[in-house]
């Protein structure tokens, strides 16, 4: 698949709000990686995934999955032969692992089962209990190591305890000794290095025997350590440091545990992954209403009521969580967009802003969707192609740096396209042949239409040009449509018809917007006669078409009225002979008892 065509319909927009739904960085990692799959099969088993997640989420409680944010670099460290993990990293990892076994669990027990693609998934899953039963007991809620961890680390902390309550003991001496706190700055005990001392007087420096351990700000006052309280300040740092080794070697115990069952873990972990990828997918479907569209081998598109999703209001709160440069365009129009057999070709015409660049881009967008195993918003009943490769030229391709002009951009994306294309394949040309003399270009058009017709691509542009509308109305196997408008204010209704190319409606566009009506005048008398005809033929083909949709929506409106009253006649009928079945009932009665 074409990098630049995945650019070009910004299907990176719609990994990053599938990628929001994620509950872990693993699942978030997996889906930044979501590329369409040219593959049928493939694509066929991750569509059906997704529509199977939905069905859990529709009946079920969501997933939960208690993954801490570092979960990477936890990860990292573990990997890492002798390496201690530290108690929260080792207590943030059991708690995912004991959710991902509730999670295990709570699919097996789902209503409107049986889920076989989540079971299969969770299949890899193995129970870690034991282990995350050990570091529960051992690490508390405030990631402490707790005492009984281990008996040495309770016979340290007993020792610990009683040289800190004799050490406490000796410096309240200093307090409260007539003969000492006269000499204090402060009635305090503070630390420095680790180690208890008094605040004293700069001036009394040697009034009290000790180790001076710094002086305050100021100058005026000393941190002393008193020497009777020497030794006792050194048992207690000895301690400390049995403590952290103790509390280390338990810790590294722990990791170990793990460290031994790498497999089991690694197994766990990509099936978290999966799980959150897929559920990640199905609640983007759920956001977007989506359907599952049917796949095919045949050369076909049928996106019905199709709508562009990075214009969904919902999809576009989404995207604004993280996107801040997000403008709010208009709500997406659903629009049926076709080509199925005999025909290759689509020609999308109509006016400015009438909808035909976001058309092409909603082919192009929904099929790489569909082929990423992403649900659609589109009808039921839409069918596409897998394609094994997709081209997208879109917008201007212009660089003044490298002395490249629009059209030559265009060209050059034509070239690409025709070295790598390999069918079945999708071209989408916005504007093809534009950028050039008007009559060349729409030659130039017509032959690359053609051209990737005969290579056996499905090809669906856009365009304003009159030649390229009469090529369409009249070539074999190339349908045209377009998008219509008001024909009292000329604004875009978004409506595409098929079978009728659209005007461009240029003149009356202007109009509206304010260009002078002598400007408007003098452009109609500079179009040649044979633009004029083709002009006025459009028109007229425009409101032809108008009034056959007017007529077949009275005749759509009427049927469903003789539908209607066909009913109420049916069901008169089987009234008036349940009451005629009724009376012979009770006549016959009637002749009975007599």
């Amino acid at each position: 698949m074409h990098e630049g065509a995945l650019r070009a319909l910004e299907f990176d927009r719609i990994v990053e709000v599938v990628k929001s739904f994620a509950l872990t960085p693993l699942g978030a990692s997996q889906l930044a990686k979501l590329r369409p799959q040219t593959d049928m099969r493939s694509a066929q088993t991750a569509l059906a995934a997704t529509t199977e997640c939905v069905t859990y989420l529709d009946s079920n409680n969501p997933f939960t999955l208690d993954c801490p944010p570092n979960i990477e670099s936890i990860l990292t460290n573990l990997a890492i032969e002798g390496l201690a993990l530290d108690a929260g990293q080792l207590r943030g990892l059991a708690d995912f692992l004991t959710s991902v076994e509730t999670m295990q669990e709570a699919v097996i027990q789902a209503e409107a089962g049986p889920f076989p693609t989540l079971r299969t998934m969770l299949d890899g899953c193995r129970s870690f209990a034991r282990e995350t039963k050990e570091i529960r007991d051992k690490i508390n809620d405030s990631l402490y190591v707790v005492d009984d961890s281990s008996m040495e680390l309770r016979s340290i902390r007993d020792q610990l305890q009683k040289q800190t309550n004799r050490l406490r003991k000796t410096l309240d001496s200093y307090l409260r000794g007539k003969d000492t706190a006269r000499y204090l700055q402060e009635q305090v005990i503070t630390e420095r290095g680790g180690r208890q001392v008094l605040v004293v007087r700069t001036e009394h420096r040697g009034a009290i025997p000790g180790i001076i351990h710094g002086s305050s700000g100021s100058g005026a006052s000393l941190f002393l350590e008193p020497l009777s309280t020497v030794e006792i300040n050194n048992n207690i740092v000895a301690l400390q440091e049995d403590e952290s080794a103790e509390v280390k070697r338990i810790l590294l115990i722990l990791a170990d545990k793990l460290r031994k069952r790498a497999l089991d873990l690694r197994h766990t972990l990509t099936a978290a992954a999966n799980i959150d990828d897929l559920q990640a997918r199905a609640t983007f479907s759920r956001l977007l209403i989506g359907v599952e569209p049917e796949l095919t081998t045949e050369l076909h598109i049928e996106l019905l009521k199709a709508r562009h999703p990075l214009l969904i209001p919902e999809v576009r709160k989404q995207l604004c969580a993280y996107d801040t440069d997000s403008k709010n365009p208009a709500p997406a129009v659903p629009v049926d967009l076709r080509v199925t057999a005999p025909n290759s070709a689509l020609v999308i015409t109509g006016p400015n802003t009438g909808g035909k660049t976001v058309a092409l881009k909603t082919v192009g967008l929904l099929t790489i969707m569909a082929q990423s195993g992403l649900h659609v918003p589109a009808a039921a009943g839409s069918r596409l192609t897998v394609f094994r490769s997709m081209f997208a030229d879109i917008g201007d391709e212009q660089s003044i740096t490298d002395s490249v002009s629009t059209f030559s951009g265009h060209i050059k994306n034509i070239v690409t396209m025709n070295k790598q294309l390999n069918s079945p394949a999708l071209v989408l040309l916005d504007e093809v042949g534009a950028g050039t003399d008007p009559a060349e270009g729409a030659a130039l058009g017509a032959a690359i239409i053609e051209h990737f017709r005969q290579k056996g691509a499905l090809i669906v542009v856009t365009t304003h040009d009159e030649m390229l509308k009469t090529y369409a109305a009249t070539t074999d196997n190339v349908t045209c449509a377009g998008f219509g408008f008001n024909s009292e204010t000329f604004a875009p209704n978004y409506e595409l018809t098929y079978g009728a190319p659209g005007r461009s409606l240029a003149f009356e566009i202007a109009a509206r917007l304010g260009v002078a009506e002598t400007i408007i005048n003098a452009a109609r008398e500079r179009r040649s006669a044979r633009e004029n005809d083709l002009a006025d033929h459009l028109s007229k083909v425009d409101q032809d078409f108008h009034k056959v949709r007017v007529e077949r929506q009275q005749l759509e409106s009427d049927r469903k009225q003789l539908d209607s009253d066909r009913a109420v006649l049916n069901q008169k009928q089987r009234d008036l002979n349940s009451r005629i079945e009724e009376g012979r009932r009770h006549f016959n009665e009637g002749i009975d008892e007599s």
